[in-house]
């Protein structure tokens, strides 16, 4: 557990280095039932202030159980990694429509 405020304004990474520190993590992150994640919205396109949160997008298989406490997993290990705070969506709860139109705002990491 990180031992710093999450998303201080002086506790910046880029997109790479945020990408980096989930890659590091993806065996942790897989092992809680995910097989796709990307980085959406501004940290994904890196128009972002320090204090935005990071936003992921998370694939899982069909047959895999994966539970709110899995979501919620997922999202502490990418804050332990980066120390910003984390959202995580599911990418089989929004429409498809949703995801076209935000195709361009996302970076796929694994």
């Amino acid at each position: 557990m990180l031992d710093w405020p999450r998303n201080r304004p002086d506790c910046i990474m880029t997109r790479d280095e945020i990408v980096a520190a989930i890659r590091k993590n993806a065996d942790a992150i897989k092992g809680k039932g995910v097989s796709k994640l990307a980085v959406l919205g501004l940290r994904a396109n890196e128009d972002y202030r320090p204090d935005n949160d990071i936003d992921v997008l998370v694939e899982v298989e069909p047959e895999t159980s994966f539970s709110l406490l899995n979501l919620i997993d997922v999202e502490q290990i990418i804050e332990d990694a980066t120390g910003l705070q984390t959202q995580a969506t599911v990418r089989h709860s929004i429409s498809p429509r949703f995801v076209e139109h935000i195709a361009g705002d996302i970076f796929e990491i694994f």
